[in-house]
Protein backbone atom coordinates (compact mmCIF):
# COMPACT_ATOMS: atom_id res chain seq x y z
CA UNK A 1 0.00 0.00 0.00
CA UNK A 2 2.88 2.51 1.10
CA UNK A 3 4.53 1.54 -2.57
CA UNK A 4 0.92 2.33 -4.53
CA UNK A 5 0.58 5.76 -2.10
CA UNK A 6 4.41 6.66 -3.29
CA UNK A 7 3.28 6.92 -6.70
CA UNK A 8 0.12 8.49 -6.91
CA UNK A 9 2.21 11.37 -4.96
CA UNK A 10 5.01 11.44 -7.21
CA UNK A 11 2.33 11.09 -10.09
CA UNK A 12 0.52 14.31 -8.27
CA UNK A 13 4.17 16.50 -7.77
CA UNK A 14 4.76 15.56 -11.72
CA UNK A 15 1.93 16.71 -12.75
CA UNK A 16 1.74 20.19 -10.68
CA UNK A 17 5.19 20.69 -12.22
CA UNK A 18 4.10 20.24 -16.03
CA UNK A 19 0.96 22.31 -15.53
CA UNK A 20 2.38 25.32 -13.02
CA UNK A 21 3.72 27.59 -15.61
CA UNK A 22 0.65 27.31 -18.13
CA UNK A 23 -1.18 28.04 -15.05
CA UNK A 24 0.52 31.00 -14.11
CA UNK A 25 1.03 31.97 -17.88
CA UNK A 26 -3.10 32.30 -17.78
CA UNK A 27 -4.24 28.92 -18.02
CA UNK A 28 -4.29 26.41 -21.38
CA UNK A 29 -2.48 28.65 -24.45
CA UNK A 30 -4.08 25.84 -27.31
CA UNK A 31 -7.29 27.53 -25.26
CA UNK A 32 -10.28 29.10 -27.60
CA UNK A 33 -11.67 32.78 -26.24
CA UNK A 34 -15.41 33.10 -26.55
CA UNK A 35 -15.17 34.64 -29.96
CA UNK A 36 -13.45 31.55 -31.44
CA UNK A 37 -9.97 33.02 -31.53
CA UNK A 38 -6.74 32.23 -29.89
CA UNK A 39 -6.79 33.90 -25.73
CA UNK A 40 -4.38 36.53 -25.14
CA UNK A 41 -2.63 38.16 -22.26
CA UNK A 42 -3.97 41.75 -20.57
CA UNK A 43 -1.63 43.97 -21.74
CA UNK A 44 -1.24 46.81 -19.18
CA UNK A 45 -0.21 50.37 -20.20
CA UNK A 46 0.98 53.12 -18.01
CA UNK A 47 -0.34 56.76 -18.07
CA UNK A 48 1.60 59.16 -19.24
CA UNK A 49 1.80 62.82 -20.34
CA UNK A 50 0.66 63.57 -23.66
CA UNK A 51 3.53 65.60 -24.34
CA UNK A 52 7.01 64.87 -22.77
CA UNK A 53 9.77 66.99 -23.29
CA UNK A 54 13.59 65.79 -23.67
CA UNK A 55 17.09 67.60 -24.37
CA UNK A 56 20.22 65.76 -24.74
CA UNK A 57 23.86 67.86 -25.38
CA UNK A 58 25.06 66.20 -28.79
CA UNK A 59 28.27 68.15 -28.78
CA UNK A 60 30.97 70.46 -26.86
CA UNK A 61 33.52 72.39 -28.53
CA UNK A 62 35.28 73.60 -25.50
CA UNK A 63 37.14 76.53 -25.81
CA UNK A 64 39.64 78.19 -23.70
CA UNK A 65 36.28 80.35 -22.13
CA UNK A 66 33.33 79.08 -23.01
CA UNK A 67 32.40 77.03 -26.43
CA UNK A 68 29.75 75.70 -28.55
CA UNK A 69 27.27 73.47 -27.23
CA UNK A 70 25.55 71.57 -29.74
CA UNK A 71 22.06 70.19 -28.01
CA UNK A 72 18.99 68.43 -29.33
CA UNK A 73 15.07 69.20 -28.09
CA UNK A 74 12.68 66.26 -28.53
CA UNK A 75 9.43 66.87 -28.22
CA UNK A 76 7.76 63.37 -27.68
CA UNK A 77 3.63 63.46 -28.46
CA UNK A 78 1.55 60.57 -27.25
CA UNK A 79 -2.02 61.96 -28.67
CA UNK A 80 -2.74 64.80 -31.06
CA UNK A 81 -1.55 68.00 -30.62
CA UNK A 82 -2.57 70.91 -32.56
CA UNK A 83 -0.70 74.43 -32.37
CA UNK A 84 1.94 73.19 -29.98
CA UNK A 85 4.31 76.45 -29.29
CA UNK A 86 8.06 75.39 -28.41
CA UNK A 87 10.08 78.63 -26.18
CA UNK A 88 13.69 77.86 -25.44
CA UNK A 89 14.96 80.82 -23.21
CA UNK A 90 18.98 80.76 -22.57
CA UNK A 91 20.70 82.88 -19.71
CA UNK A 92 23.24 85.32 -20.04
CA UNK A 93 26.14 84.78 -21.68
CA UNK A 94 25.00 82.30 -24.15
CA UNK A 95 22.91 82.99 -27.47
CA UNK A 96 21.96 81.03 -30.46
CA UNK A 97 24.09 81.18 -33.49
CA UNK A 98 22.11 83.93 -34.85
CA UNK A 99 23.02 86.17 -31.45
CA UNK A 100 19.07 85.92 -30.21
CA UNK A 101 18.56 84.67 -26.65
CA UNK A 102 14.69 83.19 -27.56
CA UNK A 103 13.63 80.80 -29.67
CA UNK A 104 9.83 79.92 -30.22
CA UNK A 105 8.20 77.41 -32.93
CA UNK A 106 4.37 76.59 -33.46
CA UNK A 107 4.31 72.94 -34.78
CA UNK A 108 1.91 70.21 -34.85
CA UNK A 109 2.34 66.35 -33.39
CA UNK A 110 0.25 63.61 -34.25
CA UNK A 111 0.42 60.97 -31.65
CA UNK A 112 3.69 58.83 -31.77
CA UNK A 113 5.63 61.43 -33.11
CA UNK A 114 8.84 63.12 -32.32
CA UNK A 115 9.49 66.13 -33.11
CA UNK A 116 13.58 67.29 -33.32
CA UNK A 117 14.92 70.42 -32.86
CA UNK A 118 19.16 70.22 -33.22
CA UNK A 119 20.44 74.08 -31.96
CA UNK A 120 24.09 75.13 -31.18
CA UNK A 121 24.39 77.62 -28.52
CA UNK A 122 27.15 79.85 -27.94
CA UNK A 123 28.75 80.10 -24.58
CA UNK A 124 30.66 83.42 -24.17
CA UNK A 125 32.24 82.40 -20.92
CA UNK A 126 32.90 78.56 -19.03
CA UNK A 127 30.19 77.83 -15.93
CA UNK A 128 27.05 76.60 -15.14
CA UNK A 129 23.89 77.60 -16.83
CA UNK A 130 20.00 76.49 -16.36
CA UNK A 131 17.84 76.73 -20.63
CA UNK A 132 14.62 77.10 -20.11
CA UNK A 133 12.47 74.52 -22.31
CA UNK A 134 8.08 75.64 -22.59
CA UNK A 135 5.82 73.98 -24.87
CA UNK A 136 1.96 74.54 -24.40
CA UNK A 137 -0.78 73.35 -27.47
CA UNK A 138 -4.00 71.38 -27.47
CA UNK A 139 -5.52 68.04 -27.78
CA UNK A 140 -7.44 67.53 -30.45
CA UNK A 141 -10.39 67.33 -27.84
CA UNK A 142 -9.56 71.27 -27.24
CA UNK A 143 -7.58 70.24 -23.80
CA UNK A 144 -4.34 72.65 -22.82
CA UNK A 145 -1.43 70.83 -22.70
CA UNK A 146 1.89 72.92 -20.49
CA UNK A 147 5.09 71.00 -19.93
CA UNK A 148 8.66 72.61 -18.99
CA UNK A 149 12.13 72.03 -18.29
CA UNK A 150 15.05 73.17 -17.10
CA UNK A 151 18.20 71.91 -18.79
CA UNK A 152 21.59 72.00 -17.10
CA UNK A 153 24.30 72.86 -19.40
CA UNK A 154 27.82 72.65 -18.00
CA UNK A 155 30.74 74.54 -19.47
CA UNK A 156 34.18 74.14 -18.35
CA UNK A 157 32.37 73.42 -14.62
CA UNK A 158 31.20 70.49 -12.77
CA UNK A 159 28.42 69.94 -10.60
CA UNK A 160 29.63 69.99 -6.94
CA UNK A 161 29.07 66.41 -5.47
CA UNK A 162 26.72 66.13 -2.17
CA UNK A 163 28.42 65.44 1.16
CA UNK A 164 28.86 61.89 2.01
CA UNK A 165 28.28 60.98 5.50
CA UNK A 166 28.64 57.16 6.75
CA UNK A 167 28.81 55.80 3.06
CA UNK A 168 25.54 57.32 1.77
CA UNK A 169 25.41 60.34 -0.18
CA UNK A 170 23.43 63.46 1.74
CA UNK A 171 21.25 65.39 0.05
CA UNK A 172 19.42 68.49 1.37
CA UNK A 173 15.82 67.86 2.11
CA UNK A 174 12.79 70.55 1.75
CA UNK A 175 11.52 72.35 4.92
CA UNK A 176 8.77 70.90 6.11
CA UNK A 177 8.87 67.80 3.99
CA UNK A 178 8.20 70.14 0.61
CA UNK A 179 4.66 71.25 1.69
Amino acid sequence: MKGTSRKVWLLGLALAITLAPAAVAGGNPNSKSAKGGASSATKEVEPGPPLALEVRLVNLQKNSNGGVASVSLDALASVDLQEVTLTVKLPQDITFADGSRVYTQTINLSAGSTFDLPKDLIVGKDGKYTVSIEASGTTSQGKPVRRGLAYKLLVGAQDKLPPVKDGAIEYQGAPGGGN
